[in-house]
């Protein structure tokens, strides 16, 4: 496997999915989640929140769109990655070339993976900005590096797991349908067994919810940066319902790890031994 080609498969990627509506879509809605809440603040006047939260105002777009808007980005960044090859006939055309199996899959991986690093970078970028110019300077920035290594690197969880959708179903359609389904099933089952434990106190409800995949992509940002931010932070978190379901970063991350390893080594056994239809009508 050479760097040079799944290099040249990466920018491949990336060009081939900015020029899906999809995605352009996706980074349309990040400018406007990013910017209208803070200026319509700045409409309605800034004096409605209390000048204690102005200089921290910026957690407010970098964490709550962590728990669902990453996660959906991912998913519709990978989702289609091998599905829509397959479907416009260009996964055999590219595979004609001289270019391995293995290059093309991990070329095509890296691609959306970059994609969706750059989303999460627009967003931290939007909200600083926002944030600094309708509330003024924003502190505790120093944090925010290690936040957005820590999105990127929980996003792959439902990354890995549409990308491997997209490769075993090889229909856009149902694997966005699919994809998506795990997404929210796993959400909802998450709330029930939270609500449940809290009634029952059976500590077998909080152990099975904390084997979701959504339960430590949407903590490990969190348990990472509330030790380093001050109380007044922890305020606005609660207040926008964010909080950790995890209480471990080592257990985060190897579930975060565990899960995006075995859906990409399930996708990259199915590609490498199944035929490349010429065409998926």
């Amino acid at each position: 496997m050479r760097a040079g080609r799944v290099l040249t498969l990466s920018r491949y990627e990336i060009r081939r999915a900015v020029a899906r509506k999809k995605v352009l879509a996706v980074v349309a809605l990040t400018i406007l989640l990013d910017t209208a809440p803070y200026y319509a603040l700045a409409v309605a006047g800034v004096s409605l929140i209390p000048a204690t939260y102005h200089p921290y105002l910026w957690v407010v777009g970098i964490f709550i769109p962590q728990a669902f808007f990453l996660q959906f980005i991912a998913l519709l960044i990978a989702a289609g990655s091998m599905s829509e090859e397959y479907e416009q006939g260009t996964a055999e055309v590219l595979l004609s070339k001289p270019v391995s199996r293995s290059e093309y899959f991990f070329g095509k991986y890296l691609g959306g993976y970059i994609l969706l690093m750059m989303v999460v970078g627009l967003n931290a970028v939007l909200t600083v900005s926002s944030a600094t110019f309708v509330f003024g300077p924003q502190v505790g920035l120093l944090v925010l590096p290690l936040v957005l290594v820590v999105q990127v690197f929980s996003g792959l969880v439902f990354y890995s797991v549409a990308f491997m959708i997209g490769e075993l179903v090889r229909r856009s359609s149902l694997s966005y349908i699919l994809s998506s389904a795990i997404f929210f099933t796993s959400e909802i089952v998450g709330i029930y067994l939270t609500v449940i434990y809290s009634l029952t106190g059976e500590a077998v409800f909080k152990t099975a919810s904390l084997y979701l995949p959504t339960s430590p992509v949407d903590s490990l940002p969190l348990l990472l940066a509330e030790p380093r931010l001050p109380g007044t932070v922890q305020l606005l978190f609660r207040l926008g319902g964010v909080g950790a379901v995890e209480t471990s970063v080592a257990f985060s991350v190897l579930l975060i790890a565990a899960y995006s390893v075995v859906a990409t080594a399930i996708a990259i056994a199915y590609f490498s031994r199944v035929d490349i239809a010429k065409k998926i009508a």
